[in-house]
C-alpha cells in the first residue's frame, strides 16, 4: 500500500471527469496508477468483485484481482509497459479471471486502455462480467457433444436391432413388423426428449407413450409418484418397456382379449423399483422360438442404460418382471 502523501496524489488525479466516468459506467471500471496501486473503483465493481471501495483503496491491484498464477506476469507486464510503451493487452478486449473478494475466481471481459487526460498516466479497466456467458456456451457445447454421442450410440443400436431381428425373423414380413416396432419405440422415447430439450423425462410420460393405446381401451393400468428420468434412462426404459409390451402382445397376457397389464414404481432409498405385471394365461412359454432376441435386449438395456437389475417371474397367470435401477444414473 502506498503512503498517505502518495494516496492523498493519486486521489487528486480523480477530478471530476474521471469520477464522471466512474459514476456513469453500466459495468465495473477499475482505475490503477503505474505503480500498481487501485486509485478508481465504481459502485459496480463493488458488486463483481465483493470489495467496497474504502477496501479496495489503495490496494495492489495484483494481491486484489489478479489469480495468483497470473500475478507475476501482471508484474512484468506493467514494468514492460513503463519501460517501452507497448502493452499487449491494452486498447484490447481480452476474457482473463478474476478473483472475487470470497477467493473464487470469476470469468470477466477486460477492456483496458492508459491514458493522460486526468492528469498523471494511469490505467483504466472497463470489465464486464460473463460468468452466464460463460455457462451457456458450455451447457451449449455439452448439449452438441451429447446429441453427437447418441447418434452415434443410436446408430450402432439400429444397426444391432436389425442384425438381430433378421436373425430372429422366419420371413420378411415378420422382420418388417418386429423392426418397425422397435425403430417407432426409438422414435417415441426421442420425441419425449427433444419435447424436454434433452432434459429429464417422468417416467409417467413415457408410460404413457408404449401403454397409452391399452390403458384407453381398458387392458392396461400404470401408476407411482412423479420421478423422473435421465436422458440415457429414458432411451434405455423405452426400449424395455416396449419389448415387454411387445411380448406381451405376441406370446404373454395381451394375446388374449382379456389379459391385463398392470405398471407400478416408487422410489426405494436412491434406487427406482418398477414392476410390470401381467394379468392373464400366456399363449406360449418363455423359450418359444422368438422369444430369445426380445429378453437379450432387454437383459443388455437393463444393464447398460440403466446401470440395474431385472428379475422375472414367469407364472402360469402371467409374468411379472421388476426392474432395479439407480435413480441417479
Amino acid at each position: 500500500m502506498g503512503s498517505g502523501a502518495e494516496m492523498n496524489l493519486s486521489w487528486g488525479l480523480l477530478h471530476a471527469g474521471l469520477q464522471t466516468v466512474l459514476d456513469t459506467a453500466l459495468d465495473p471500471v477499475v482505475v490503477m496508477d503505474t505503480d500498481g496501486i487501485v486509485i478508481g473503483w465504481n459502485e459496480h465493481s463493488e458488486k463483481c468483485f465483493g470489495w467496497t471501495w474504502d477496501e479496495a483503496r489503495g490496494q495492489r491491484l495484483s494481491d486484489l484481482l489478479i489469480p495468483p498464477e497470473l500475478r507475476v506476469a501482471h508484474e512484468n507486464g506493467l514494468k514492460h509497459y513503463l519501460a517501452t510503451g507497448e502493452g499487449p493487452v491494452l486498447d484490447h478486449r481480452i476474457e482473463v479471471s478474476a478473483l472475487h473478494r470470497d477467493g473464487r475466481q470469476i470469468p470477466v471481459e477486460l477492456a483496458s486502455t492508459a491514458s493522460e487526460q486526468f492528469g498523471d498516466k494511469l490505467f483504466i479497466g472497463f470489465v464486464r462480467d460473463i460468468s452466464d456467458r460463460k455457462e451457456e456456451a458450455e451447457r451449449q457445447q455439452r448439449i452438441l457433444q451429447e446429441s453427437e454421442h447418441r447418434v452415434k450410440n443410436m446408430l450402432t443400436v439400429v444397426q444391432a436391432i436389425a442384425i438381430q431381428t433378421a436373425a430372429n425373423s422366419p420371413d420378411m414380413d415378420s422382420f418388417t413388423t418386429s423392426f418397425s416396432g422397435r425403430l417407432e419405440s426409438l422414435a417415441r422415447a426421442h420425441q419425449l426428449l427433444v419435447g424436454q430439450v434433452w432434459q429429464d423425462v417422468a417416467i409417467s410420460a413415457l408410460a404413457e407413450r408404449v401403454l397409452g393405446a391399452e390403458v384407453a381401451a381398458g387392458r392396461a393400468r400404470f401408476g407411482g409418484p412423479e420421478l423422473l428420468l435421465k436422458a440415457g434412462q429414458v432411451l434405455g426404459l423405452s426400449m424395455i418397456l416396449h419389448e415387454l409390451y411387445t411380448n406381451a402382445i405376441k406370446y404373454g397376457a395381451l394375446c388374449r382379449e382379456e389379459g391385463q397389464i398392470e405398471v407400478d414404481w416408487a422410489i426405494d432409498g436412491e434406487m427406482i423399483e418398477l414392476v410390470w405385471r401381467e394379468l392373464g394365461t400366456p399363449c406360449e412359454t418363455p423359450d418359444s422360438p422368438g422369444c430369445g432376441f426380445g429378453q437379450r435386449m432387454i437383459a443388455m438395456s437393463v444393464k447398460s442404460d440403466l446401470g440395474g437389475t431385472i428379475d422375472r417371474d414367469w407364472r402360469s397367470d402371467g409374468l411379472t418382471a421388476t426392474l432395479r435401477f439407480p435413480a441417479e444414473a
